[in-house]
């Protein structure tokens, strides 16, 4: 499956003390695809569940470093958002809020981000942010 210029719903945790708190932000013009890997065991084949999205750079106005919105106050992350290991991506529009990881998994086919590579040094029409969910 290879879908261009698709929406995507991010959810991204940041952590505040023993709280953790999630903020939802829209990604638009994302490419989706599936990765062509296959799972050999001795009693089956099944085709992998991990997906490849590239973030383009024209989705990335509010886009921070995770160390950057790691430092950030909560009321200020809120408005920019990181791609980082276990958060979650929806694929579509989500419009309404959450409060737990567990209600992301459970109201929504939520796939969790298990590798994040940053492509920005690159020149300004092939800048991307490369996704590997699950």
């Amino acid at each position: 499956m290879f879908t261009n210029h698709t929406t995507v719903t991010l959810f991204c945790s940041k952590t505040l003390g023993r709280e953790k708190l999630w903020s939802k932000h829209i990604l638009a013009d994302v490419n989706f695809h599936g990765a062509d890997q296959f799972l050999i065991s001795d009693k089956e084949v099944k085709r992998s569940d991990e997906y490849i999205i590239r973030v383009p750079h024209s989705a990335l106005e509010k886009y921070v470093d995770k160390a950057t919105y790691k430092a950030m106050p909560a009321d200020e992350a809120f408005n920019c958002f990181t791609l980082k290991k276990g958060d979650y991506i929806v694929k579509g529009e989500v419009d309404c809020e959450v409060i737990s990881s567990a209600d992301i998994i459970k109201n929504y086919d939520a796939l969790e981000i298990v590798s994040v590579t940053e492509n920005l040094n690159a020149s300004n029409y092939s800048k991307h942010i490369k996704l590997v969910v699950k």
